[in-house]
């Protein structure tokens, strides 16, 4: 039940616990061991609520797919956003909409189909591609959850899609449609243009005193600090559960006596052995061959090893290999070696990583190690079994006394005997030590605790450990000194100002050029600008600023012989003056359209997803608790 626990434990306790655990699974479960209880609304579409929970549940899901897509790279800052947490909510109430669609059309989803997706699900396949009922039931362990919870969790997952499955298999187009957005695809054009660059103006602008003010007053709500909470908080670990349960010298040696037990502490055999490698090749084979016949003539193992081995590990020291358990090489290596004598070198032996000769050199036989080399090893086996369920009592009798007290942890902690401690202030995006817990910061911040003020449920930190909160202190955000962001607000002031004279730079020259026929690069070498040719651009994968190219792809064709001029966004700030001398239509008629089809194919499909979602949501009532998504 407890991933640490379990690495620890072994024998007939954890075979009864899985027991019980599959038993449960064919029973389909009764409900989460642990349940939360913040069922607060941040939204109800058409009289169905979305509770924090569930909203925050699938937001933490969202967040650690991600983090596990890009890595360290990627800017966790990038999720506390207010504009993040309102686009992921219009999804999750679009992911709604699409339930209560499937539904009132009489979708049903089936037992077996529901069946059918744990069947084949590739988490719960063991080494043979068969559904593992053990698999099944640590899952559900590890998750914190019953066989009815993820039940109806697929029937939610299967409910939300069931309606844009049906728009894809129903989704068609035609030739002449794939013909003429072909055409569009593969249109290229020619221009040349000129990149202006708010950086440019950056140096020679001044901002005021006053200019300052008007903006801090303006856009005071830029400029607040974070709202700041600490929290009481009780937890319970299993490993200090683990560490805090006495076992003595004497049980630990009579387990170890106990013939059952003997085994898992067996040494097993090892062997002393050198090995030389040909990498594979053509020739590899005979060049094994032919040291083998050196071999078999008396040359030393080692001379030859040193001077003919490509394995560069063991190579220098004449081919040796230490010493060798049963597993640690390849198979057929392993093989050979374990049916050796001493003092034997093998036929040559062929794997995946080239050909071998392998020289045995000694024998270690599997032995029994002495009692007080095993003996911790022992007793932490022996204290994880006892903790699994002890762990189990203790936070069942936790959760009931928290639950009893309502707003206060003193009288539990005095009563099971925990510590009662108190966090460092922690903002609703960051903490130290519990408090850079994700789960944990969200239940600080939630209505029940920090304005009810309320214990909370159960937090979960890991599979082993969990927490109780209580509301120690509140430090509501407050707007920040003037002098403290002065700089900053100086330096947008600055960045905005240079953007108004970029785009009024941008603006002249385009006058002279649509009035005076001025010639561009002319234009451009006047105000120390750079003129950048553009040939035969396609929309997508150009070396071209990618909002340029959208933009430009986004004008009509210019009259034959003539040139039509525009300013035109560039990527970030940049503005571009921009000089469209030609666009070429593609000739598709011996053209394999395979991959702009496939797209085109793609892009209705998206279209019409984005006008049934359009039209339900025409349809319904749907309400947003703001203040509670923006507190959370």
């Amino acid at each position: 039940m407890l991933t640490w626990i379990r690495s620890k434990s072994s024998g007939l306790l954890m075979t009864v616990i899985i027991g019980l655990l599959i038993l449960t699974i064919a029973l389909w479960g009764v409900g989460d061991y642990f349940t939360q209880s913040n069922n607060d609304a941040v939204a109800t579409v058409n009289g169905e609520k979305i509770s924090l929970n569930e909203y925050n549940q699938q937001f933490a899901s969202y967040r650690q797919n991600l983090m596990s897509q890009f890595g360290e790279g990627f800017d966790p800052s990038y999720f506390d956003s207010p504009m993040m947490k309102q686009n992921f909510l219009q999804s999750v109430i679009n992911n709604e909409l699409y339930k209560q669609a499937a539904v009132n059309n009489g979708y049903i989803v089936t037992e077996s189909e529901i069946k059918q997706v744990i069947m084949e699900a590739p988490t719960f396949k063991d080494e043979s591609d068969q559904f593992s009922p053990e698999l099944y039931a640590a899952f559900l362990s590890q998750t914190n959850q019953s066989a009815s919870v993820l039940e109806g969790k697929i029937a939610d997952g299967l409910l939300a899609t069931a309606v844009n499955d049906l728009v894809d298999t129903s989704t068609f187009t035609t030739p002449t449609e794939k013909k003429t957005i072909s055409a569009l695809n593969l249109q290229q054009r020619d221009f040349d243009y000129v990149l202006i660059s708010p950086d440019l103006f950056l140096g020679d602008i001044s901002i005021t005193d006053e200019e300052i003010q008007l903006y801090y007053d303006e856009n005071s709500d830029q400029y607040m600090t974070q709202e700041q909470v600490a929290v009481d908080y009780i937890e319970l670990d299993a490993q200090k559960v683990a560490s805090d349960i006495n076992i003595s010298e004497q049980d630990a040696l009579k387990y170890f006596e106990d013939e059952n037990n003997k085994q898992a502490y067996v040494k097993p055999e090892q062997r002393l052995a050198s090995h030389i490698l040909i990498n594979v090749s053509n020739e590899a084979e005979s060049k094994i061959n032919d040291l083998k016949k050196q071999l078999d003539q008396g040359v030393d193992f080692a001379t030859l090893a040193k001077e003919y081995s490509q394995d560069p590990g063991s190579a220098d020291q004449g081919g040796d290999l230490g010493w060798v358990s049963p597993g640690d090489m390849v198979e057929a290596f392993d093989a050979a070696l374990f049916s050796m004598q001493i003092g034997s070198i093998s036929e040559p032996i062929e794997t995946d990583f080239g050909w071998h000769l392998i020289q045995l050199n000694d024998i270690k036989e599997s032995q029994l190690p002495l009692f007080e080399e095993v003996k911790e090893d022992i007793i932490q086996a022996l204290q994880a079994q006892q903790a699994e369920l002890l762990f189990l009592d203790k936070a069942s009798e936790l959760s009931a006394l928290v639950l009893d007290a309502q707003d206060n942890l003193d009288q539990v902690a005095e009563t099971v005997g925990l510590e009662k401690k108190t966090t460092e202030l922690f903002t609703r995006s960051s903490g130290v030590g519990l408090a850079s817990n994700e789960e944990f910061r969200a239940a600080a911040f939630s209505s029940l605790v920090k304005d009810e003020l309320q214990n909370s449920d159960v937090i979960n930190i890991s599979d082993t450990h969990i927490v109780f909160i209580h509301i120690n202190q509140v430090k509501e955000a407050i707007l920040k000194p003037l002098e403290e962001v002065k700089v900053d607000i100086e330096n947008v002031i600055k960045k905005e100002k240079a953007k108004e004279q970029a785009e009024a730079m941008a603006q002249d020259m385009l006058v002279e050029l649509q009035e005076s026929s001025q010639d561009m690069a002319i234009l451009a070498e006047n105000n120390e600008l750079t003129v950048i040719e553009a040939i035969d651009v396609r929309r997508t994968g150009s070396e071209h600023p990618f909002q340029l190219v959208r933009n430009v792809f986004g004008t009509k064709k210019p009259k034959e012989g003539t040139i039509d001029y525009y300013v035109k966004p560039g990527n970030q700030s940049d503005v571009a003056v921009v000089a469209l001398k030609a666009v070429k239509m593609a000739n598709i008629d011996d053209a394999d359209l395979t991959a702009e089809a496939a797209q085109l194919s793609r892009n209705i499909k998206n279209n019409e997803q984005q006008l049934l979602i359009q039209a339900l949501r025409e349809k319904a009532e749907i309400f947003i608790n703001e203040d509670l998504l923006l507190q959370n």
